[in-house]
């Protein structure tokens, strides 16, 4: 910090004192709301910065300023002197045994056994957090006023976990911000796409699902969302019966509380594109025992317009906001499209109704049928929980739809915390910060006590043709990461040929509507002769009518294909892969026909069949459902690491391979869902469904997970929740062999972090690797000393530390010349329950 930093610090300190009363109105500043600014900014589009002060956060606020006591979340009291285990090697590896611990302390827990008290959180209605807030508002307008920035122009103020605002700024006003000595960046606002989770709502193809719920139940082996531990109506099960014989007693107290482990109490937030609030899975009315009202920490609220009323929220949902103004401003009014959308929390996507659901959806919901065949009844994975919804994501005329401004995101991860979520889920398909140091905010909430969790992207591995979107999309180590798997639910189908050749298939309609019908390849029914043998969109011809067409997969989206069979009244579609690669890529759509897929030698046999027959004829049989598939495997669409993007190495703090990156993974392929309503059945007796693919349906159940081990550890900071949930990860398939890539090669850390997530063991896991914020300090530190000084706490010495020693459960040292020493710290933790224990 340079000399005029503390100078006008402790000037303006005095001042906030003084004329406090005077300046609290500021303190709204960062509210943002569906109100009448909506639509009535600039026509045209207009650069948008974000502009980070000197001053800290209140999440990280350890005092400093004269007069100002401390904001932050009391420190946690890991043990800082204790070491893992040194060693060297190249590339990642997992830690789940690590070399020393030592025994947490807790309090009494009287006959129940020992229980941790609850961890502090930041207080936003104490004096001092109002006090310090009124000082960093103050602040703010000084540097409005130095660079001549209109306070109207203001899109968000931040205060909680960041210290600046978000405007649309000249060149002047950019250059004087950027020489101010109270800021330490100014950093560019884009637009960016939010993770579409690919909802469909239609299923005449699927099975009869056994009624119950769609977790599974307790006397089922196989789990719709291959979840292991997981009871729909009751959430989180007990953690593994098999103990030793002295921990029997303990073991039975395991279970009996893991029982109750439903998410009372906790907060999960889903920054997306809003909700569908009529929604059964939204009700606090099916929930038996009635839901609590929020806890005392909640200062959230739900944002009322025409069309999403107060009585929308309940004590199931919470808190339900909007966030556009740096959308409005980025791509002006003229490109911003709000037809089929509204200026409110309520969702017109499916993508952010369908996340929240799964992650805290009323348990027990009946669902409407779909094509006559019944699915049974939805469960979100905390079904007691209550959910808090921040939608940020609107549609563009040239950049389609779910798109979302930078400083919006940032502005709903601020309105997140202060209002006091736990777990925070944040569907951004990709995130352009390229330093950690654009990532504060998440850093921040971290401090502030929420754990983060991240989609690791919907592009796949890294390849040369767009490395930097294949990347996984969030590099930093300030919250949870999730990629996405398959689950061993599998369709079959056969394909009988006219000679009674019978092919076995993969398959996902029902059958032809009757026996023998002709079938023809796409390329010799030609409307375009380079494009029809892939079956892309106008590229067939009239003459597949009533016809069985064979596509070759690999260049068009399979949804594509159908819809064009579809336009050309073709009566089915044979998809033709080399591998396995599209078989877990098959994204449910509407498929009004029998579509199969064929593979290796299944595939030539059908194409000699074809070219050696006068008029080829083929029957396709009704599907057939196995749970017995061997999972998970990776989901091919799943981003993975290493960190590949050239132009992100030079930078000092940029995204280092020296974390590994996703931390986990869970199921993402085919899983049901809440979906929206219209406006005119906006009352729903049963609940419409949909289904779903993707990291971001991947992320919602890990959201899910993290909020029923927060409640089971109310003492757990959100690293050791992350490091429970990593370090209980399965690295094995139901088989018993390794997890599988989607090219049948074993897994790598990179595509699966830790492994798949276990909810059963997740509650229990024995160790964790605790992280105080002073290793994010110095973690910050190792990557850019300049930068970290700027942003550290007051009064803290930094020792900066390599990205490979940060204390995480998982090594990478990407690197590697010759021998490093990696450190690691490890605290042992006893299953308690917790009974009587709070979140705040």
């Amino acid at each position: 910090m340079t000399m005029a930093g503390p100078l006008l610090l402790r000037r303006a300190a005095l001042a906030v004192l003084v004329l406090f009363s005077l300046l609290s109105v500021l303190l709204a500043e960062g509210d943002s709301s569906a109100s009448s600014n909506a639509g009535t900014g600039s026509a045209s589009a207009h650069p948008v910065y974000l502009v980070h002060l000197r001053a800290a956060a209140v999440a990280s606020y350890r005092g400093g300023v004269e007069g100002l006591p401390a904001t932050a979340a009391a420190q946690a009291d890991p043990d800082t002197t204790g070491a893992g285990g040194a060693g060297s090697g190249s590339g990642a590896s997992s830690l789940s045994q690590p070399g020393h611990s030592r025994q947490s302390s807790f309090g009494s827990g009287g006959s129940h056994g020992p229980s941790r008290v609850r961890l502090p959180r930041v207080d936003m209605q104490s004096a001092a957090v109002k006090s310090y807030m009124g000082y960093l508002a103050f602040l703010q307008a000084r540097v409005m006023e130095d660079a001549a920035v209109d306070p109207s122009s203001v899109l968000h103020s931040y205060k909680v976990v960041s210290s600046g605002f978000a405007a649309a700024l000249s060149p002047s006003q950019l250059q004087q911000l950027q020489q101010h000595p109270a800021v330490v960046a100014v950093h560019r606002s884009s637009t960016i796409h939010m993770l579409s989770t690919r909802p469909s709502t239609s299923f005449d193809w699927l099975d009869s699902v056994d009624s119950g719920n769609l977790a599974g139940s307790a006397n089922q082996t196989r789990h719709r969302r291959g979840l292991k531990g997981l009871q729909g109506r009751r959430g989180l099960l007990h953690v593994q019966r098999q103990q030793q014989a002295q921990q029997q007693a303990l073991q039975q107290q395991q279970q009996q509380e893991g029982a109750q482990v439903q998410g009372d109490g906790m907060v999960v937030g889903v920054v997306d594109s809003g909700i569908w609030p009529e929604h059964p899975s939204f009700s606090d009315k099916l929930i038996s025992p009635p839901l609590s009202a929020p806890p005392s920490s909640w200062k959230g609220r739900c944002e009322p317009t025409k069309d999403f009323p107060a009585s929308a929220c309940n004590r199931k949902l919470i808190g339900a906001r909007v966030f556009y103004q740096g959308f409005q401003e980025e791509v002006g009014t003229k490109d911003w499209d709000l037809k089929g959308d509204w200026l409110s929390p309520r969702d017109s996507t499916g993508t952010g109704t369908w996340l929240a659901g799964a992650a805290a959806g009323s348990a027990n919901v009946p669902t409407a049928p779909v094509f006559g065949s019944s699915i049974g009844r939805l469960s979100g994975v905390a079904p007691r929980a209550h959910l808090a919804v921040y939608k940020v994501s609107w549609k563009s005329k040239t950049l389609g739809g779910n798109v979302a401004s930078t400083v919006d995101v940032a502005a709903a991860v601020e309105a997140a915390t202060a209002d006091g979520v736990h777990v925070l889920l944040v569907a951004v398909k990709w995130d352009p910060a390229t330093t950690y140091f654009e990532s504060l905010h998440y850093f921040n909430a971290h401090l502030a006590r929420v754990t983060v969790v991240f989609t690791a992207g919907d592009y796949g591995p890294p390849s040369t043709d767009a490395p930097e979107y294949r990347n996984v999309a969030h590099y930093n180590p300030f919250g949870l990461t999730v990629g996405a798997s398959t689950t061993s639910q599998r369709y079959f189908t056969t394909v009988t040929l006219g000679n009674g050749t019978v092919l076995q298939g993969r398959g996902m309609g029902g059958g032809t509507i009757k026996p023998k019908l002709p079938v023809v390849a796409g390329a010799a029914a030609p409307g375009n002769v380079a494009a029809a043998p892939y079956c892309k969109p106008g590229s067939l011809n009239k003459g597949v009518k009533g016809k069985v067409v064979v596509c070759i997969g690999g260049r068009v989206l399979l949804v594509d294909m159908v819809q064009e069979v579809l336009a050309k009244k073709g009566a089915g579609v044979i998809l033709l892969r080399d591998n396995l690669v599209a078989y877990d890529t098959l994204i449910p759509y509407d498929a009004r026909l029998p579509v199969v897929l064929l593979l290796g030698s299944e595939r030539s046999t059908l194409q000699e069949y074809i070219g050696g027959t006068a008029s080829p004829k083929v029957t396709i049989a009704q599907r057939a459902t196995s749970g017995a598939g061997e999972a998970p495997a990776m989901l091919l669409i799943s981003s993975t690491g290493p960190v590949t993007d050239p132009s992100l190495t030079p930078e000092p703090a940029a995204p280092t391979n020296d974390i590994l990156k996703p931390d986990l993974i869970a199921p993402g392929v085919c899983l049901f869902g809440a979906a929206p309503g219209t406006v005119a059945k906006a009352k729903m007796k049963s609940a419409a469904v949909a289904m779903a693919s993707g990291t971001g349906v991947a992320a919602s159940l890990t959201a899910g997970i993290a909020a029923l081990v927060m409640q089971s550890n109310p003492a757990w900071t959100p690293a050791e929740v992350m490091s429970a949930m990593q370090t209980t990860a399965d690295a094995v398939s139901n088989k018993g062999g390794p997890i599988k890539d989607a090219y049948g090669a074993d897994a790598t850390p990179w595509a699966m972090g830790q492994g798949h997530v276990s909810a059963a063991k997740v509650v229990d896991p024995g160790l964790v690797y605790p992280a105080s914020s002073d290793d994010f300090y110095n973690f910050l530190a190792g990557q850019d000393a300049t930068k970290a000084a700027e942003v550290k706490p007051a009064h803290l010495t930094l020792a900066p530390i390599h990205a490979f020693n940060l204390n995480r459960a998982s090594i990478s040292v990407s690197r590697l010349q010759g021998s490093v020493i990696v450190k690691r710290r490890c605290e042992s933790h006893v299953y308690c329950g917790c009974r009587g224990a709070e979140w705040g």
